[in-house]
């Protein structure tokens, strides 16, 4: 009895278990790759349209690091309501970046920080009420925000492998080989490989391939050595929050959505991880914690967090969920961002490598959707609402930078070119006003209309 309770507790697939650190480790690592590059580009993507100098951008993506350490560690371990206790990953992310944008450009920083306040009052206020609306996402409706998660990050992935749009060196061919010998090694430690190697495949892949690109020449430690040893937050250093009444409808409508690809990445975690759906404590606590999170943010200069479908795919794809390699991986994103000679030696990593890495963390977001799609009997009804949200949510995608949608204001552009935001709208409207007929009941009314 006594050994078997030793066993769990050190167990990997265990969320409150204690497994050894060379076990938890690789683990993290992958975890840390996968967010890495996204959250250190929000910030130098949000002080360049502030027109912000390189040290203001430099400090921004460290108190990024640190914040997404705090982020992540409040979702493993709540303080009382506030937090998910859930195996997931909080960060500096994208879902808020083309609003802030251009407020940062118009009031520079501390406009953009101010803007920032109202989106964490918002999810704050919709913390409180996720829990009571969670009726109103069955699972046809956040698998399919999921599905169109994992299938809108494709493009991510092969930008990154291409080596990233925006490096002069984009699409070159040697990018192209790292990234795809970064893949074909991830695929045989996953494939071929048992145990801790099998669980550490992307992580091994890209030792692997970063092994390639330095001898390729494609890696420059000469930020290591500039770098400085040590970086501590200050409040506001960036100047005093301001604030403009025509930030609000903005705001509050790209709030809602970075709400609902929580939503939709903490139900992929709960499904990949443990076969199950959420509950309604921890939605609520989840986005609660990224209200605080988001606050304490426009407090020290950190772009908003929002949850990373990145570390929901490696979540599906190994079904670790222990709580040590998520503090172990926010123990040294802490480190990162308190020590810029340490993050600067893990921005070394290509991007090539990260993208063949994750490709395949990607595909198992798209299955984890597929699979609570399917999770109930797919009907006639279930059938279309996957299908017309997932087809417009995609389609319209494609059509982002092309003049097919210039007619349309700015922000409904953006928010039209969003697969998440299409597919949760039309999702959630097409599952309330669609009549839900089971599967027997479609059939007697196909064996009528037969028999007329």
């Amino acid at each position: 009895m006594s050994t078997g309770t030793k066993e769990t507790s050190r167990s990997l697939y265990v969320f409150d278990s204690k497994p050894p650190i060379r076990k938890a480790l690789p683990i993290s690592l992958q975890h840390i790759m996968a967010m890495f590059l996204g959250t250190v580009t929000v910030p130098i993507v949000v002080a360049g349209a502030a027109g912000a100098d390189p040290a203001t951008k430099t400090l921004m993506i460290q108190y990024s690091l640190m914040m997404s350490a705090l982020a992540t560690l409040i979702q493993a371990f709540p303080l009382g309501p506030v937090g998910s206790k859930l195996p997931i990953i909080f960060c500096a992310g994208f879902t808020c970046v083309p609003v802030f944008t251009p407020i940062a450009t118009q009031y520079g920083l501390a406009g953009a920080f101010g803007a920032q306040i109202l989106c964490a009052v918002v999810t704050i206020l919709l913390g409180f009420c996720v829990g009571k609306l969670h009726k109103f996402f069955p699972t046809v409706v956040t698998g399919t925000i999921i599905l169109a998660i994992g299938l809108s990050l494709y493009p991510i992935a092969l930008k990154y492998m291409a080596g990233n749009a925006s490096s002069p060196s984009y699409g070159q061919l040697n990018n192209w080989i790292v990234a795809f010998i970064t893949l074909a090694a991830v695929l045989i430690f996953n494939l071929l490989g048992k145990g801790v190697v099998k669980m550490a495949s992307i992580l091994l892949g890209a030792v692997v391939g970063y092994i390639v690109a330095v001898c390729m020449g494609m890696v420059s430690f000469d930020g290591v050595i500039s770098a400085g040893w040590i970086a501590i937050p200050k409040p506001f250093f960036f100047g005093a929050p301001v604030f403009d009444v025509s930030m609000v409808l903005p705001v509050v409508l790209i709030t809602v959505v970075n709400v609902m690809q929580s939503v939709g990445d903490m139900t992929g975690t709960t499904v990949g991880g443990f076969d199950r759906e959420p509950t309604s404590k921890e939605l609520t606590g989840g986005v609660l914690a990224s209200g605080l999170a988001t606050l304490l943010g426009a407090v020290f200069g950190v772009p908003a967090v929002s949850s990373y479908s990145q570390n929901v795919g490696i979540v599906s794809m190994n079904k670790v969920v222990s709580r040590r390699v998520i503090t172990v991986a926010s123990v040294i994103m802490l480190a990162l961002g308190v020590v810029p000679k340490f993050s600067a030696l893990v921005s070394t990593l290509p991007a090539p490598v990260i993208g063949g890495g994750t490709l395949i963390v990607f595909g198992m977001i798209t299955l984890t959707g597929l699979k609570l799609v399917t999770s109930e009997p797919l009907t006639a009804r279930n059938s279309t609402i996957v299908g017309v949200s997932i087809a417009l949510a995609m389609g319209l995608s494609t059509l982002e930078g092309t003049q097919a949608l210039e007619n349309f204001p700015s922000l409904v552009q953006t928010l039209l070119t969003k697969p998440v935001v299409v597919a949760g709208v039309m999702s959630f409207v097409l599952n309330l006003i669609a009549p839900n007929k089971t599967v027997e009941e479609e059939a007697k009314e196909r064996a009528e209309l037969d028999a007329k």
